[in-house]
């Protein structure tokens, strides 16, 4: 995927990123962290994203990527 596609993804979609990541993190720098995290592996993994279903992906992978962050948390609070 290139890059000025991404670009366009992330100007549409971060505002819903960002909300859904706050929502279960309770933390904007996280969650401001979490969305960027998305797209820069994005661009790393060079992902191709099927039309109509970028939304799906998008928000999948936040909400993954909050619930791992959560995990990592509770493993090094529990340590």
């Amino acid at each position: 995927m290139d890059r000025q596609h991404v670009e366009q993804l992330f100007r549409r979609h971060y505002r819903h990123m960002y909300t859904v990541a706050c929502s279960l993190l309770y933390d904007s720098e996280e969650s401001e962290d979490v969305v960027s995290e998305v797209f820069a592996q994005i661009l790393a993994d060079d992902v191709v994203l099927v039309p109509g279903s970028e939304d799906g992906y998008l928000m999948r992978s936040v909400r993954n990527r909050c619930l791992n962050l959560i995990a990592h948390k509770s493993v090094k609070e529990r340590v």
